[in-house]
């Protein structure tokens, strides 16, 4: 986001949504989630809930947000609701619900080692990049 506001006019004093200032811009849909994101990080509270706060991010973003992520909250307890399992490879901790239902509970390891329904879904979504990243190779 520092590029971008570095290439505003205004820089930070640049309005958000061009219906308030013509001169203002629409931030795309990742912009405004890695926004969204940064406000949650940084403003004080001792608890953050993250619900799929990478879903509109393209995989090289997503994977800078996780790399950095346990860093970014810092002492914060952070609660991270996401369908995308890759994910949860960042988290301390992991509570896989089923129907309203904590079915499955434990670290990554532990969960692919219990091989459950989070492995499956793990291993199937695994399965998908895998050759989503063959066909990109050929």
């Amino acid at each position: 986001m520092g590029d971008k506001v570095r290439s505003l006019k205004k820089g930070i004093h640049t309005t958000l949504l061009k219906f308030l200032d013509e001169e203002g811009i629409e931030l795309s849909g990742g912009e405004n989630q890695k926004l969204a994101l940064a406000r949650a990080i940084y403003k004080d509270g001792h608890i953050i809930v993250l619900d799929e706060p990478t879903a509109a991010l393209d995989a090289i973003a997503e994977y800078n947000i996780y790399k950095g992520f346990n860093d970014l909250v810092g002492d914060k307890t952070a609660i991270y609701i996401s369908h995308r399992l890759a994910s949860t490879r960042f988290c301390d901790v992991i509570a896989f619900f089923e129907d309203g239902q904590i079915k499955e509970y434990g670290t990554h390891e532990e969960l692919l080692a219990k091989n459950g329904k989070y492995a499956e879904m793990f291993n199937i979504q695994a399965h998908y990049y895998q050759e989503e990243t063959e066909k990109e190779v050929v």
